[in-house]
Order: C-alpha cells, then sequence, then structure tokens
C-alpha cells in the first residue's frame, strides 16, 4: 500500500512541474502582460516589467491616484516599459538594452498601462500624442526616476488623446504651446513639469475667444508640481474652453505677458466648471494672476474653487472670479489692480480667510483701487450676487497719493449680503466699505460710504443685519511694503483672522 502512495504522490509531482514548464514556454518574450488592441504594437518587444509587491512596477513608476476628478493615473493592470535615450536607435527593441531615440517612435508605439521612461538629455523636435490608454490603465510618458530631461520643443495631446499621464520633463523651445490640449481630451495628468517661453506654457482647446471649441472640450485634466515661467501671453490658457474638472495644484506661474500685457494672465480659463487652483504661487504676471469664467456670461457655474494660493505682484487683479465661487486662505498683496474681483454675472461668492495688502502700491504699475470689488457695475440695478464675507484681513491698499488715502472694499447694487462677519478693515478712515445696495449713490452717497467709526458705532451692523466680530484695527503685519510678509506679529489684535 505504501508503494502503491509513493507511486502516485511521484505521478502527481511530475505532472504539476510538466505543467509549470508549459506555462513559461507559452508565454511569449517580453509580453509581459501586454494586452491586444488596436493601439498596441509591442509583441515581442524586449521591454523591462518587475511587478512590485502590489503588482505595480518597481521603483513606484506608476504614477499614485490623483484625488478628485481629474485621476488619470490608475494602472490595475500594468504593460511595459519602453526604454529612450539620446544614443538609443528605434531600430531596437525599446528594453533597457536596447533604447529606442525619440520619444515620438515611443508614443507611436505604447498602448494602454504601457510606461515610457525617457533618460537623462536633451531631446530635439515637438512630440505629437495620438494614442489613448484606457480607464486604468493610462499610458505614461515620463523622465527616468532621477534623471534630467529636457524637450527642445512642445508635447501635444492631439484631438480625443485620453488617459495620458506626462511628468517629469523641461520643455523650452516650443514655437507657440508647450503642453497642448487640443481637445476632446480628458483623463490627463501633466506633473513635475517645466515650461518656459513660448505662447503659453499650457493651452487647453484650441479655437478663438468667445467660440466654441474647434476639437471639442477638455475634461478631466490635473496639471501639479509644475513650473511655468516668462511666456509672451498668459501661461496656462483655456482659450476658448469649456475646460471642466480641472485641478491646478503646486504650481509656480510667474513672468507672463510682460512684454505683452493684454490677455497675459497667470491661469485663466474661459469657461468650465469644477475648477479647483489650490497651493500654487501666482506671482509676477503682467496681466491678472487667476481669471476664471470671463466668457461664461449666464453666471452661476458651479464648484469654482481658489484656495491655499500665493498670489502677489501681478500687473492687474490678483484673483478674478466673473461667475462667482469660493476664494479661501488666500494671501493677496501686491497687485497692480484691484487684488480680488468678482461677480461680474449673477453668482454665489464666498470669501473667507483671506489676507489682502499692499496692492496698487509698486511705482511702476499699481494704481488706485478697491481691495475687493464684488457686483461692480455703472448701473443701479446692479448684477445680482449672493455673497459671503468672514475672517478675511483688508489692509492698507492703495499707495497713498497727495490727499487720497488707501482704498477700502466696494460691494455693487445687487449684493446680497448672506453673512459678513468677522472682517479686518484697515485701508481708509474715512471709507473702508463703500455699500451700494444701501442706497442710490447719486442721492444718498454717504449712506453708502461706511467709515472706521461707523464700522465700530453699530451703524453698518444696524444698516445690514451683520457685522458681528468686525474689526477696525492695525493687523501687525510681520512687514509692509516692499518686503511684504502677511504673517501676524505676535501679540496681534488681528489673530485668528486673515489667512494665517
Amino acid at each position: 500500500m505504501m508503494r502503491i502512495i509513493f507511486i502516485i504522490f511521484c505521478a502527481c509531482l511530475i505532472a504539476a512541474l510538466l505543467g509549470a514548464s508549459a506555462v513559461a514556454q507559452n508565454v511569449p518574450a517580453g509580453t509581459g502582460n501586454e494586452t491586444s488592441g488596436d493601439n498596441q504594437s509591442n509583441t515581442g518587444a524586449a521591454v523591462t516589467y518587475i511587478p512590485g509587491a502590489n503588482g505595480s512596477v518597481a521603483g513606484d513608476l506608476t504614477p499614485a491616484p490623483t484625488a478628485g476628478a481629474a485621476n488619470a493615473s490608475g494602472s490595475a493592470m500594468q504593460g511595459a516599459i519602453y526604454h529612450v535615450s539620446v544614443d538609443g536607435n528605434n531600430a531596437g527593441s525599446g528594453g533597457e538594452d536596447q533604447p529606442w531615440g525619440t520619444i515620438q517612435h515611443a508614443v507611436d508605439t505604447a498602448g494602454p498601462g504601457d510606461t515610457i521612461l525617457v533618460h537623462e538629455g536633451n531631446y530635439t523636435g515637438d512630440v505629437e500624442m495620438a494614442l489613448s490608454g484606457e480607464e486604468g490603465r493610462s499610458i505614461t510618458l515620463t523622465g527616468a526616476p532621477g534623471e534630467k530631461v529636457g524637450i527642445h520643443g512642445g508635447i501635444g495631446l492631439q484631438e480625443g488623446a485620453s488617459y495620458i499621464v506626462v511628468r517629469n520633463m523641461s520643455l523650452d523651445n516650443y514655437s507657440a504651446w508647450g503642453v497642448t490640449l487640443y481637445g476632446g481630451n480628458h483623463h490627463v495628468h501633466l506633473a513635475n513639469m517645466s515650461m518656459t517661453g513660448g505662447d503659453a506654457g499650457i493651452r487647453m482647446t484650441v479655437g478663438s475667444s468667445g467660440e466654441d471649441p474647434a476639437f471639442g472640450p477638455v475634461t478631466d485634466v490635473t496639471i501639479e508640481n509644475c513650473t511655468i515661467r516668462d511666456v509672451l501671453y498668459t501661461a496656462v490658457d483655456g482659450t476658448p474652453g469649456p475646460c471642466e474638472r480641472i485641478v491646478f495644484r503646486g504650481l509656480e506661474v510667474s513672468g507672463s505677458g510682460l512684454e505683452e500685457s493684454y490677455g497675459a494672465d497667470g491661469i485663466a480659463v474661459e469657461r468650465g466648471q469644477d475648477i479647483l487652483v489650490e497651493d500654487c504661487r501666482i506671482h509676477d504676471n503682467g496681466g491678472d494672476g487667476i481669471d476664471l469664467n470671463s466668457r461664461d456670461t449666464e453666471g452661476n457655474v458651479s464648484n469654482i474653487t481658489v484656495r491655499n494660493n500665493e498670489v502677489y505682484r501681478n500687473h492687474y487683479s490678483g484673483i478674478k472670479l466673473w461667475a462667482g465661487g469660493l476664494i479661501e486662505n488666500n494671501v493677496v498683496w501686491g497687485q497692480g489692480e484691484g487684488p480680488i474681483a468678482g461677480g461680474d454675472y449673477p453668482c454665489t461668492m464666498e470669501i473667507l480667510n483671506n489676507s489682502v495688502a499692499y496692492n496698487g502700491y509698486d511705482p511702476e504699475f499699481g494704481t488706485r483701487g478697491y481691495a475687493l470689488t464684488v457686483g461692480y457695475t455703472e448701473a443701479q440695478n446692479g448684477t445680482p450676487v449672493r455673497l459671503r464675507l468672514t475672517n478675511n484681513i483688508f489692509a492698507f491698499n492703495s499707495r497713498p497719493s497727495g490727499e487720497e488715502g488707501h482704498t477700502g472694499i466696494y460691494l455693487g447694487p445687487g449684493v446680497d449680503l448672506l453673512e459678513e462677519r468677522d472682517n479686518v478693515y484697515y485701508s481708509r478712515v474715512d471709507g473702508e466699505i463703500f455699500a451700494q445696495f444701501l442706497c442710490n449713490p447719486d442721492r444718498d452717497y454717504d449712506t453708502c460710504d461706511i467709515t472706521r467709526k461707523e464700522i465700530q458705532d453699530g451703524t453698518w451692523a444696524r444698516l445690514t443685519g451683520q457685522g458681528e466680530g468686525d474689526l477696525t484695527v492695525d493687523p501687525q503685519f510681520v512687514s509692509g511694503w516692499p518686503n511684504v510678509d502677511l504673517h501676524l506679529k505676535p501679540g496681534s489684535p488681528a489673530a485668528g483672522h486673515g489667512a494665517y
């Protein structure tokens, strides 16, 4: 009986070993986890595929999913990894030991789930990406970890190209736009990029201002940890839009339009909803810092959020939301014109926890303007704007000139003041708030013009039913113009207000 059991055990072991060998022999070299399909042309290529502990590629080359709707980078099934090198050859396999010589050849070959590793060096010529990944399996074009990759040219995502990740590269010497999303693109992730020069660093949609896009809208895009500088016009340009479900995070944008200031903003999107701008430094641009929804003339655009940004020394406005939104926890100083403006079209605006000071001070481009302008119009029946204004600091705005002092804030005739409290006003003794919704300034100007004393003695509260917790004190910033630091000194009477 023991002999029979031993024979059966040996037979089973041999069968198992033969089965494993058959499986191994049936896997063609280099195909690993590739999938078939119209966009896949890598069968038989000698590629590098090293599964990590979670099924990702070793070294975490697959980008981590980005929170929010603009997540392009999930990779439930990893494809091939191709290599590109300045001394490579497109006749090779694209493997680590036989890298290709051009990025264009790689993007023409890669399919869903594939990663293109571009190795250190400078590459000349534009790159046009026409192929798409698919949900959970983006095509990733990335500089190799720890290596500096420069492209003397731009990267274009042709009409409809989607589920694409581009990261870890610097672009310059492109003829017009650094990275272009022509239209119909969705689920795109740009990260750790640098764009210098040209007409724009990033362009989303193609067409003339106020017209329909030539190739359709752009949706579900995340742009993060990128630097865009010294472009001729707007640095990040969403003209004509619409651009929807867009995240701008951790950008530094500077030097736009210093030669041609018209249409030379830091970030501008003409039309679109569900837009988030956060944790950015937007400064020293020839136009506005952030300009959203200028062509959404029907107003009431949903989910526009600008928060946790440093916006300074832009030659026009700092933050301009034409069709409403949330402006929260921003530091805004040194703009040439009004630092925060919005409500040109019917909307709801929430302006919370911002520090706004020393705007209009620069002797070269600074002009006198209100520290905040909501619903501005020359007509008596203004644009309807529902406004929440809480816990901000408005101080020292507009450089005093002759007999003219600092300037306060302006609230237009159509403003419905839903909530106003816990703000610090310290700009103009005889006019901290000009509230046109309280009166007809042609007949009763003084009722509109709220002085510092009228905030202190309760007149403002009596007229509006608002004003709880408002202060009219010097906030005691760490330093003023020109070396501005809007942190508060220890013991400041404005502690707990503003962005810091």
